[in-house]
């Protein structure tokens, strides 16, 4: 017993092995709420090397961009959070709250995890502020069982694609999947098509150098608008988008891959489901691919803090991205790891062949401000689908946009 004491007591006062030195606890803010499983499976993993890594989920993404705006304004910038990019990183990174990450990037393509392409999508002026949360490629997803049923295979020129739709809708399916949902989807399609007719036109839209009313953004609504008098297009008022393409109700689904999960856990027979990068346009040889990268930043207190960039670093090390694609099936932009699924798989494959150019989705492209009022038109638009409703969208839309840019000059 007094062997016994004496052992509890030098372990406890740290006089027989020194000190006892926990890692200080690094929480990760974010309003993934949906994930926090698999995040939880991430920080699982960091405790086995050392580092306490707390997930802080907010369910409501106003509550949450409230919260760290208002940390920001008051001088309590979170020390680890996630974020959106484009425009909305660009009002972060002003506020001179964020430390630029260009060190980390360095040692992630040097020993080849990360391709180079990918650091543009989390910069700012050429400076990056962010790692990956997430990196999904926007792509179309289809039923091979119908595919095979009617002697198609994935297109791979703009005609082939009228070709399949065509053939699609004559034996009585709806070629593509697309509403409304939660509000913010109207973007998806026009997107697509104005990157797959004008990808110079896209990169203008979003830097306020082309015009929503402009003759690239007028042809994208004429062919949007076809595709719908052709009926190969869903219901786009339905609210159970993941369903519906699993009722068979779109063959075809223009999404980013992060949606593979969720039609796995629908009951989808993912061994059915296939993958193809729609088509350019005639006349456009530049290969593109949109993409949606989440992030994850590191305020300048966290970047001083030695726990919050192990836990940072941790993210993006090869355990880190495994365990977080086998928990969420989201991909990171990690080569050094297995592709969270075969669809990723796939889409890597394509990548690689075709060589293609990176381009941030719409969302985080387009000011923040204008975000909300801009798919509202969108959505107005796929809700009756003609060209009288497209040159009033996009009269409302350029409106918007002028307005926007002007005060931005006097600012």
């Amino acid at each position: 017993m007094k062997v016994r004491h004496i052992l509890l007591t030098a372990l406890l006062g740290g006089t027989l092995l020194g000190p006892m030195v926990m890692a200080k606890e690094v929480q990760l803010f974010n309003d993934k709420g949906f994930w926090t499983g698999p995040l939880q499976s991430v920080a699982k993993a960091a405790a086995t090397n050392g580092i306490a890594l707390k997930i802080a989920p907010y369910a409501n993404a106003e509550q949450y961009k409230t919260f760290i705006q208002a940390s920001v304004a008051a001088g309590r910038t979170p020390e680890l959070f996630t974020w959106w990019t484009g425009a909305t990183l660009g009002d972060l990174v002003a506020t001179g709250q964020l430390a630029p990450l260009a060190g980390l990037w360095k040692e992630m393509e040097a020993d080849g995890r990360f391709q180079p392409g990918i650091k543009d999508l989390f910069s700012i002026k050429g400076q990056p502020y962010a790692v990956p949360l997430q990196l999904s490629r926007w792509v179309v997803l289809y039923d091979q069982r119908v595919f095979t049923k009617l002697g198609l295979k994935p297109p791979k020129s703009w005609s082939e694609l009228q070709t399949v739709a065509a053939r699609i809708k004559a034996a009585g399916h709806t070629p593509f999947l697309a509403t409304t949902q939660d509000g913010w989807r109207g973007f998806i399609w026009f997107q697509e098509l104005l990157l797959r007719t004008d990808p110079k036109a896209y990169t203008g839209l979003n830097n306020g150098s082309v015009a929503y009313d402009s003759p690239a953004v007028r042809n994208v609504f004429r062919i949007w608008s076809d595709m719908y008098a052709k009926g190969w297009f869903s219901d786009p008022r339905s609210n159970e988008e993941i369903n519906d393409f699993i009722r068979g109700k779109g063959v075809m689904y223009l999404f980013g891959e992060w949606a593979v999960g969720l039609l796995g856990k629908a009951g989808f027979p993912l061994k059915e489901l296939g993958v193809f990068i729609l088509p350019n346009a005639p006349g456009v040889q530049q290969a593109a691919i949109i993409v949606e990268g989440a992030p994850i930043v590191v305020s300048r207190k966290g970047a001083a803090d030695a726990d919050t960039m192990k836990a940072l670093r941790f993210w993006v090390s090869n355990q880190g991205a495994d365990t977080w694609g086998k928990a969420s099936g989201n991909y990171i932009g990690n080569d050094k790891v297995p592709a969270p699924n075969t669809i990723i798989s796939q889409v890597n494959a394509q990548l690689a062949q075709g060589h293609h150019t990176l381009f941030l989705r719409w969302w985080e492209s387009v000011p923040a401000t204008l975000q909300g009022e801009m798919v509202a038109e969108f959505n107005r638009f796929m809700l009756k689908p003609d060209m009288t409703t497209a040159f009033n969208v996009m009269k409302r839309m350029q409106n918007l946009n002028t307005t926007y840019w002007a005060n931005r000059k006097k600012t």
